[in-house]
């Protein structure tokens, strides 16, 4: 059974609590105003509150985070709550399922604009996961993906965050910085501010191995079904899809299209592709792109990541049943080599999405003889720079260089090694001991001295740390208990005391790095 963490762990994390105050901090007056906005929903001093429960993934971190907010709403607002971990796969049925009451949760933005994440929380998002809908709120993301001014747009989004902050169905924590150490022998990684890393022309000095730590194991390789960084690492060596990032700037690159047209009105994108192959030598085509794409908004398909094609037309009604033909979708074939795009409204990042591994091919014929079983090593076709050469669950994933890519001649890597291993200091101590090129997360007991070293590869990141709220549940559903219980958080020691590497309190749900746009504050207003 998962284990909760021990109260003298939390204890000693709120040492130094009220030290060092600054604005980002829950300053007397933030707690003063938590502690009467739960009084006003019925429990004042926390009488009567009924004991709520924090879940999380299974990862020292978050144990830690989870711990010092129990401590703090015990000592701010005088209520109790327990904690729960599961791993990576239970913990994202039960978000999908919303079988919990508090949650941790992370967003890394999926394209570099703040719609990626204000439109997370409308109704129709596959990753809300909160039970939370305003028609208010949808109608202004909505507007805002059809106003073309861009300062009106960037206000229609700061309208609707403006209401997500006063609703408060996601408590911000603190904004990421990127958290990897890999090796001076590795060559072509890049930081940037998605984390996101092709593997295409990574190489190893003196060795033609790549092993990386992915801290816990994938849900799933079928691109159409994954959505987290992990299965994010692993399908983006093995698809390509019409884009790809360029490694530094994350920049839509020609992919799988060599070329693509925009109309005039930016309404429509002609797709050209080049003559290139699936791993089993069958040729990619246009037909194969559809099918993926129509497969992702089938409303039977299990996936979180439909909305995310809603900017093409006719998406969203056929995903939420308004329409049951699949010729409504604004997606066509003029040939084997030749997709049309017809999109609701201009979106100058769309073909950037397209490098998103929703947006990749699968094959209708290996689908359909293989079922759920398709992701197999001896039954996975794949398009991407490597292939699935072996799975063993909990131990590790191998991928084998894809003779039959397109540019498999700049494919420098002969084999790609997954490791699942959660805990932070046992992948540390493979990293040290050279049996690990790449580590993805970091020992926090550790975490000030790693920092130092010249291979800490830490920097800005798009992405935000938040519990969410069923607010579906129990006292949950009073929003001034919500925002009670984010008022009396201090971010100030999470990123202080625990995190230590920069992360920045957050305030609002997005991160403060999107030129022209600023975001209302959840501690603003009433």
């Amino acid at each position: 059974m998962p284990k909760a963490a021990p109260l003298a762990l939390a204890a000693l994390l709120l040492l130094g609590c009220e030290a060092g105050k600054s604005d980002a901090g829950p300053a007397e007056g933030r707690v003063a105003r938590a502690r009467k906005l739960l009084a006003e929903a019925g429990f004042p001093e926390g009488r009567g509150f009924p004991k709520l429960e924090i879940l999380y993934n299974t990862d020292e971190g978050h144990k830690k985070i989870a711990a010092a907010i129990q401590q703090m709403w015990r000592k701010n607002l005088g209520i109790e709550v327990e904690l729960r971990n599961t791993e990576w796969k239970v913990y994202l049925d039960d978000m999908s399922k919303l079988r919990y009451q508090i949650m941790r949760r992370g967003w890394i933005g999926d394209y570099r604009d703040p719609n990626t994440f204000i439109e997370l929380f409308t109704s129709h998002s596959g990753n809300n996961n909160t039970g939370w809908s305003n028609a208010e709120y949808d109608g202004l993301v909505k507007a805002a993906a059809a106003e073309a001014d861009p300062k009106k747009r960037l206000e229609l989004l700061r309208r609707a965050e403006a209401i997500l902050m006063d609703e408060v169905p996601a408590m911000p924590l603190y904004f990421y910085v990127t958290s990897d150490c890999w090796t001076d022998r590795v060559k072509g990684l890049h930081h940037n501010a998605q984390n996101v890393h092709p593997l295409k022309e990574v190489e190893v000095e003196g060795k033609d191995t790549l092993v990386l730590n992915n801290a816990t194991e994938v849900q799933t390789l079928d691109p159409g079904l994954a959505r987290g960084q992990p299965e994010h690492r692993v399908t983006l060596a093995l698809f390509e899809g019409l884009s790809t990032y360029d490694p530094r700037t994350l920049e839509a690159r020609p992919g799988v299209a060599e070329r693509w047209e925009v109309s005039p009105d930016g309404k429509t994108y002609t797709f050209r592709l080049r003559d290139c192959e699936w791993s089993d030598g069958k040729k990619v085509s246009a037909h194969d792109f559809a099918y993926a794409w129509r497969r992702v908004l089938d409303p039977s398909t299990p996936t979180d990541y439909s909305h995310l094609l809603y900017f093409i037309k006719g998406a969203e009604a056929f995903h939420l049943k308004k329409s049951s033909d699949p010729s409504s979708i604004g997606i066509r074939t003029e040939d084997d080599r030749t997709l049309v795009v017809e999109l609701e409204h201009p979106c100058p990042f769309f073909p950037e999405l397209c490098a998103f591994f929703t947006y990749a091919p699968v094959r209708k014929d290996v689908i359909e003889k293989h079922g759920s079983n398709w992701t197999r090593p001896e039954n996975m076709v794949v398009n991407g720079p490597f292939r699935l050469e072996d799975w063993k669950p909990t131990d590790s994933i191998t991928l084998a260089k894809n003779p039959k890519y397109w540019d498999a001649g700049k494919v420098k890597l002969a084999r790609v090694k997954y490791l699942p291993i959660e805990n932070r200091s046992t992948a540390w101590s493979l990293y040290k001991e050279g049996q690990c090129d790449w580590v993805t997360t970091l020992p926090l007991e550790l975490i000030e001295e790693i920092v130092k070293r010249p291979d800490y590869r830490g920097g800005t990141f798009m992405a935000t740390y938040y519990y969410s709220f069923n607010v579906n549940h129990g006292p949950l559903k009073d929003k001034r208990v919500r925002k009670a219980l984010a008022l009396a958080v201090d971010r100030e020691t999470i990123v202080s005391k625990i995190t230590k590497q920069g992360q920045t309190p957050a305030y609002h749900i997005t991160p403060p790095i999107f030129e022209g746009y600023r975001s209302p504050r959840l501690d603003e207003g009433n």
